[in-house]
């Protein structure tokens, strides 16, 4: 837990650190309102985000998202175990990475879980008084003399010997089963006529209608061996009397589950636990939101910049429309050129230049003649040496006089085409000018359009300035009104699911919040928070351009829009019923959660009457395995329109073009620099001048924050200590 200070004036006082703090939770917030979550879950927002490669966790799909092969790729489970490892920081907001596993913190924290009635020894190990047992130890004992007592059936076996052997008879069949299943599934992979997924799919399922009856048939048999000559119900019944620690195999089980469910990195060196990922092709839904530009939300900036542009085009078309046309100083070449070079005259005129055509023609003619007296010459034995000479240079001189004549003929179609062309384009002149022109006709389109967009701009001026709607739903909250239904009869714009939220929000300059209550002063650092949040992604000289081009851009005010999809993370060893388990609690002074509301209070810094240290040190009680991420916020198509002195905004990112090493931040959105050109994301940013500031335009899909599942009281609440 970290309070920077004061990080909202704009002098000397003013704390970059504490700034993006509160422009983060400011987003947070806005996020919540858009994507809200149960109380048990929390969510945090990552200052910086991480910017999305595609290339990482796109292989084993398809370009439309479906999946290329049955089980994903081992590098993109690999990187996606890797990239869900990552706990989050007890606060709303997080400075950095912290750099502590999930996988290892649930390890520790299920290791901390004991019986929740633990004596300290099993029910009939040390007996007082085996002549007067209490009913707990008269039932253990009658229980270990049915297990241990000899089978009938099977001479020299106990029964729980034989329940142990038709245990491992029926196992032995489940696994030729699933080993039978596996190599048919290769088989059919391998085999070069299935050479699609949906053919590889069809032979399996022929495989399957064939054998699954003759498998199925003997785990059955196996397994009805065991229930009637293991008996198994009645040894589990008699064994659950003597293992009162049972609760605890569901502990081991749970771990046992998470060695199996590893995935190694590539040198073999380190093992993560496998996730899955739902919608389970979302890089590729993430790359086509951010392909298509547009994040879909029309702000107050937006029409201003819409509206600004259509009058500087008018402003051209205009002077396009009074312009005099250059058809006369076309006309005048023409009629100025050489008769016999004269080019076509009209744009529409067919075929090339006449007289150049004809001299072609002539000299081919006279080619092939001269070609002929040559072979007929030179294969004559009558014709002396002289006059074959003769004949072969009256060819020679015949090709070179063909090839002139194209070479002219060329020339005389390309000053044709150009003036075809500047004839065209007069033409074009022609059609723009005058109150009837084609510039005339856009004027008018684009003014009905200004005029369009200054109404619509005026409404959300006024929807935005009184925030009516906002205040009669609140009250309306508070009188108990439910909240309007969903439209039966509303229908999407197009069929595709589209799994992203627009989401805007507005973040108001640091001079103007100063009498502001300020809402972010929870927030803590990562493991990176030793370089400083602020110290940007450059190197050199042009750090110190970067901070300060990122300190200008947290003063002004600013209005975020952006599209956020969340991403949710499915782990198969991790099983949270542990937590939940009436027969399990943590041993003496083991702290896992204080449960739900205190755990957000403290996270939070709400707790009523704490002091920043009180909470600090119950958070770092707590810090082992409170909550657990379950999933992440992508964010993509990020626009910043920054009102106010944005000069210095502008020029470091006309500078930051040229970098070799350039990136800037605003709140948890990173615009990625240069180094990350060798990554599928996307990742152009652009700045463009607007009528009161400049617009920030970041298309790099980046995840901002995680959602957390906060785990329940352990140590029960009524056995926990009272708070410090």
């Amino acid at each position: 837990m970290a309070d920077g200070g004061d990080g909202k004036g704009t002098g000397a006082n003013f704390n970059p650190v504490k700034r993006t703090a509160e422009i983060s939770w400011q987003i947070r917030e806005a996020i919540r309102a858009a994507l809200p979550a149960p109380r048990e879950q929390f969510f945090t927002v990552m200052v910086p985000g991480k910017v999305v490669n595609f290339a990482d966790y796109s292989e084993g799909f398809d370009s439309d998202g479906n999946q290329t092969a049955p089980i994903l790729p081992t590098v993109t489970e690999l990187n996606q175990a890797i990239l869900c490892d990552d706990m989050p920081t007890l606060s709303p907001v997080q400075l950095g990475p912290t750099g502590k596993s999930v996988a290892r913190s649930y390890d520790a924290a299920i290791s901390k879980l004991v019986p929740a009635e633990y004596t300290g020894s099993t029910v009939g190990v040390d007996v007082k008084d085996p002549n007067s047992l209490t009913e707990d130890e008269a039932r253990y004992k009658k229980a270990m003399e049915w297990l241990t007592f000899a089978d009938p059936a099977n001479k020299g076996k106990t029964r729980i010997d034989v329940y142990t052997e038709k245990q491992r008879d029926y196992t032995n069949v489940v696994e030729q089963k699933t080993k039978a299943f596996n190599d048919a599934l290769q088989l059919v992979k391998d085999d070069p006529r299935n050479n699609t997924i949906p053919l590889q799919r069809a032979a399996y399922d022929v495989w399957v209608s064939e054998h699954a009856r003759t498998f199925r048939n003997l785990m059955q048999g196996a397994y009805m061996d065991w229930v009637v000559s293991g008996k198994k119900e009645e040894v589990e019944y008699w064994f659950s009397i003597v293992d009162r620690d049972s609760a605890m195999a569901r502990v081991e089980a749970s771990k046992s589950a998470m060695r199996m469910a590893v995935v190694q990195d590539t040198d073999g060196s380190v093992e993560y636990q496998k996730v899955r990922l739902e919608p389970s092709d979302w890089a590729i839904k993430a790359k086509k939101k951010a392909l298509s530009g547009k994040n879909q939300l029309r702000t107050v900036e937006w029409y201003t910049w819409e509206i600004t542009r259509l009058q500087k085009m008018n402003g051209m078309l205009t002077a396009l429309r009074n312009v005099r046309s250059p058809i006369v100083h076309t006309f005048r070449l023409l009629i100025e050129a050489p008769p016999q070079k004269k080019p076509i005259d009209l744009p529409n005129a067919p075929g090339p230049a006449t007289e150049e055509q004809k001299a072609l023609d002539e000299a081919m003619a006279d080619f092939i003649d001269k070609r002929q007296a040559w072979q007929d010459a030179s294969a004559n034995k009558d014709v002396d040496e002289a006059k074959k000479k003769e004949a072969n240079d009256a060819y020679r001189a015949a090709r070179k006089k063909v090839n002139e004549q194209e070479a002219k003929l060329n020339s005389a179609n390309i000053q044709g085409l150009n003036s075809r062309s500047t004839i065209a384009q007069d033409k074009l002149y022609n059609n723009l000018q005058g109150d009837a022109g084609l510039a005339a006709t856009e004027i008018k389109n684009n003014e009905d359009q200004i005029a369009r967009y200054e109404q619509e701009r005026e409404a959300l001026l006024s929807k935005t300035s009184t925030s009516s709607g906002t205040l009669v739903n609140e009250i309306g909250d508070e009188a108990g009104i439910p909240k309007a239904q969903p439209d039966p009869e509303a229908q999407r714009a197009n069929d595709e699911e589209d799994y992203f939220t627009a989401i805007t929000v507005e973040v108001e300059s640091a001079s103007s919040t100063e009498s502001s209550q300020s809402h972010a002063t929870s927030w803590s650092y990562g493991a990176s928070a030793s370089y400083g949040w602020w110290s940007a992604s450059s190197s050199g000289s042009h750090s110190n351009a970067s901070s300060q081009t990122e300190s200008h851009m947290a003063k002004n005010s600013c209005k975020i829009s952006f599209e956020c999809m969340r991403v949710d993370i499915q782990r198969s060893w991790l099983r949270a019923e542990l937590f939940y388990d009436a027969d399990l609690t943590t041993g003496p002074n083991e702290f896992i959660s204080p449960g739900f509301a205190q755990l957000r209070d403290l996270m939070e810094g709400q707790q009523p009457g704490a002091t920043p240290e009180s909470i600090e040190k119950d958070l770092e009680r707590y810090s082992t395995f409170p909550m657990y991420p379950t999933a992440f916020l992508l964010a993509a198509n990020v626009v910043l329109e920054i009102t106010g002195e944005t000069t210095d905004i502008q020029t470091s990112f006309q500078e930051s073009s040229t970098s070799a090493s350039a990136g800037f931040s605003y709140g948890p959105f990173l615009s990625v620099s240069s180094s990350y050109s060798q990554s599928d994301s996307s990742s152009d940013a652009t700045c463009d001048a607007t009528a009161d500031g400049c617009r920030i335009t970041l298309k790099s899909p980046q995840i901002i924050g995680w959602i957390t599942q906060m785990v329940p009281a352990l140590p029960r609440l009524r056995n926990q200590p009272a708070p410090a």
